[in-house]
């Protein structure tokens, strides 16, 4: 059977952390947590609480949505208002689009049906086949995003002749305290981690601009073989990143930072299990 074998693998996930501490000491590692963002949510925004208000009186046509956190936070957005009953009503009438898995399991926990939902890995160009055979011409379409622009879906919407309502419900923060992040890249410099797990592609922006800021970019570049390897090579030194899926791996490569594990499935327990048969 794969295991870690007691190495240490750091993760900077937020949301899930004893979840992911628990999937690395099940395969026989040592969880090193150093969550690198928080989510801001803003559900007090005038933008938000209108898309709420334009559902519920029928002057939307359709609803993307990209993240189970940003699908929650509308809900909870009119639950606050005293409307999440009629939203929830509302929001079932149209057409109903998720990206992943993720937004499917809160829309199905409040009872709302999903007319669309890509094959994994649920990239955006996933989920733009899966609209291939919509015509959504003319239509007002809500698109939900995930503390940033998807530019690439918005273009392609608007291609189609889709009149697109952008909202965000939550942005990506530093963490109030920096410390474990720093700590952890001090660790990754002194070849005391062996490896670094990314589930999501906002954690890579946040970690550079926190090592930034403390001036200590460089050295975890180099800790992490960006200055060393080629975007798409092996690892032949420093610490082995591994990425959650295609869009993290992306961002990971943007950043100039090689990959070395990718999941088949992307998910964590898939990924904490790729590191064990990496490491082997």
């Amino acid at each position: 059977m794969a295991s870690l074998n007691g190495r240490t693998i750091a993760f900077v996930e937020a949301r899930m952390t004893s979840e992911m501490a628990g999937l690395i000491e099940r395969h026989g590692g040592v969880p090193y947590p150093a969550p690198v963002l928080q989510e801001v949510y803003l559900k007090d925004s005038p933008e938000v609480q209108q898309l709420v208000l334009d559902v519920c009186a029928g002057r939307i046509d359709a609803v993307t949505l990209l993240t189970g956190v940003g699908t929650q936070a509308l809900v909870s957005t009119a639950a606050a208002m005293g409307r999440e009953a009629e939203f929830i009503q509302a929001l079932d009438q149209l057409t109903i689009i998720a990206r992943s898995p993720k937004p499917a399991r809160v829309l199905r926990q409040h009872k709302i049906h999903i007319d669309v939902m890509p094959p994994e890995p649920y990239t955006t160009a996933d989920l733009v086949n899966s609209l291939q055979e919509w015509d959504l011409s003319g239509k007002v379409v809500a698109l939900q995003h995930y503390g940033g622009p998807n530019r690439p879906l918005v273009q392609h919407l608007q291609d189609k002749g889709v009149e697109v309502r952008e909202v965000t419900l939550y942005t990506w923060g530093l963490p109030e305290d920096e410390a474990p992040v720093l700590k952890m890249v001090d660790g990754l410099a002194a070849g005391n981690i062996d490896a670094i797990a990314f589930t999501s592609q906002p954690q890579v922006g946040n970690l550079l601009t926190i090592a930034a800021k403390a001036g200590k970019e460089s050295s975890l570049r180099a800790a992490l073989g960006a200055e060393s390897r080629p975007s798409d090579g092996d690892s032949d030194g420093g610490a082995v990143v591994a990425s959650v899926g295609p869009v993290c791996t992306r961002r990971l490569r943007d950043a100039g930072i090689p990959v070395d594990v990718e999941p088949e499935h992307p998910h964590m327990g898939s990924m904490v299990l790729a590191l064990a048969e990496y490491f082997g």
